[in-house]
């Protein structure tokens, strides 16, 4: 393969890696009542990937059981 070539599906790689990892961030802070597993779910990727996406973002959430995606909806 092209050396040019290569370096050009390299970059084009990395770039649609960062626009769905800013997706997963943007799904995490809009959605706190998903957990990670099921973004993960909803975007086909492991929830490792969901994670990277939150800490790359700057993103957290509380632990446990009052997460706001292990919380029922108040009535």
């Amino acid at each position: 393969m092209e050396n040019g070539l290569k370096e050009t599906l390299k970059q084009a790689r990395r770039d649609a890696s960062r626009q769905v990892l800013a997706q997963i961030a943007a799904v995490i802070e809009d959605r706190p009542d998903l957990s990670y597993r099921r973004i993960g779910e909803h975007f086909g990727v492991g929830t490792s990937l969901v994670v990277q996406a939150a800490k790359e973002a700057g993103l957290k959430r509380p632990r446990g059981s009052g997460s706001p995606a292990f919380r029922k909806p108040t009535k």
